[in-house]
């Protein structure tokens, strides 16, 4: 499933279900070619993991927010894997792939 974030409320909402299981975040940037190859990706996995997305043009103070947050520097495009509050990993441009966050969420998922 996929949730569009815009304000730091959608953020604590973002963590709050990571309590239960994981998540990713996505980092989508409206210009960049990588950002548009990492979202194929993150269509595709969206339908086996919850997938928090916000847009860095149009979110610029939540992206910066996030980086903070969960201690992570920020990049574009950029799939942040949370579980119970915390990034336990993070991808950047190529390295966003379905199959590799999937198997990823499953694991920590099997570890609640």
């Amino acid at each position: 499933m996929f949730h569009t974030m815009n304000t730091s409320q959608d953020l604590d909402a973002a963590l709050q279900a990571s309590q239960e299981k994981p998540i990713v975040i996505f980092k989508h940037s409206n210009s960049c070619p990588f950002s548009a190859r990492a979202q194929v990706q993150i269509a595709n996995a969206k339908h086996d993991i919850d997938i928090y997305g916000i847009v860095i043009q149009y979110a610029k103070d939540l992206s910066e927010e996030i980086a903070e947050r969960l201690d992570v520097k920020h990049a574009s495009p950029q799939a942040i894997v949370v579980h119970r509050g915390e990034a336990v990993d993070h991808y950047w441009r190529s390295d966003i792939q379905e199959d590799s966050l999937k198997e990823q969420v499953r694991k920590l998922g099997e570890q609640a």
